[in-house]
C-alpha cells in the first residue's frame, strides 16, 4: 500500500503541473521534507494527508481513493 501512496503522490503532482517544491510550499514543508515523504524516506500522517488534499482542493475520500 505504501508503494501505491508514493506512486500516487508523484502522480497528482505531476497531473497538476507542480513541481515538489510547490508542494513543499503547499504543505508548509521544506522542499527536502517533502521529497522524503514522497520517497518514502518519512511517515506521512493524517495532517500531511488532510493537508495534501485541500491543496488538490479534494476531500481526504478523494484523494484517497486513488490509491485503493
Amino acid at each position: 500500500m505504501q508503494l501505491k501512496l508514493l506512486g500516487h503522490l508523484r502522480a497528482m503532482r505531476a497531473e497538476h503541473c507542480k513541481t515538489q517544491d510547490d508542494v513543499a510550499k503547499g504543505l508548509n514543508l521544506s522542499r527536502s521534507q517533502y521529497t522524503a515523504l514522497e520517497g518514502g524516506r518519512s511517515l506521512l500522517n493524517v495532517d500531511h494527508l488532510c493537508s495534501l488534499a485541500t491543496f488538490y482542493k479534494q476531500n481526504v475520500s478523494e484523494f484517497l481513493a486513488g490509491i485503493l
